[in-house]
């Protein structure tokens, strides 16, 4: 059973809890290690992304990211963002607002924060981005997209979930023929793997 609500005893965000549910199990250990780590590694190019999206010189913006990056490994990582990001934003696409949710799967809660909310000619999108060097699989893209679908009343109702491999430039959209009953049941399994993995790390 997968159901909206307000508190669990484990919490994790919707990407990360999609790459946990396709992970090996090298990929589930770091992310559930991860979960403590102070290091906020995307929080400043997420920022920019946002304000790119709101500003007429997005690049600016972005350039601005990449030259204040202190960390290992950011100014490359910004710049492949950044760069996949201008490739990907859509022509006449304006910024919109959205909501959050928390979405319950067995006994853990995902946190559901949109990166960016859009309203384009084809309607309006809530979308997730998957910053990560390593593409991102159908099957992650899936366990988010059906994530985000279930909790759009609280996000923007009517709208339409969209995950972008940023890096990469692909946009991933739910396909019609998903099996949802499947995908739900497999959702569900995956978090109960996450809450066993959890209490043998405590």
């Amino acid at each position: 059973m997968i159901h909206l609500t307000s508190n669990s005893p484990a919490q994790i965000n919707t990407m990360s809890f999609a790459e946990y549910a396709t992970g090996g199990r090298s990929r589930r250990t770091e992310i559930v290690t991860a979960r403590s780590a102070t290091v906020d590694f995307y929080g400043p190019i997420l920022r920019a992304l946002r304000q790119a999206a709101a500003s007429d010189e997005p690049a600016a913006v972005l350039s601005a990211a990449i030259e204040a990056t202190e960390l290992s490994g950011q100014s490359r990582a910004y710049t492949e963002l950044a760069e996949g990001f201008q490739s990907w934003w859509p022509r006449r696409a304006a910024l919109t607002s959205t909501g959050t949710s928390t979405l319950r799967v067995g006994e853990v809660d995902v946190t559901v924060s949109p990166h960016l909310a859009l309203r384009t000619s084809a309607g309006e999108q809530v979308v997730l981005f998957h910053l990560k060097e390593q593409p991102l699989t159908r099957d992650a893209a899936n366990a988010a997209l059906r994530v985000l679908q279930i909790c759009m009343s609280d996000l923007l109702p009517g709208a339409t979930p969209l995950v972008v491999d940023l890096r990469r430039s692909q946009e991933f959209r739910l396909p019609r023929n998903t099996n949802i009953d499947r995908l739900d049941a497999w959702l569900t399994a995956q978090a109960a793997a996450f809450t066993t993995h959890l209490r043998e790390s405590a």
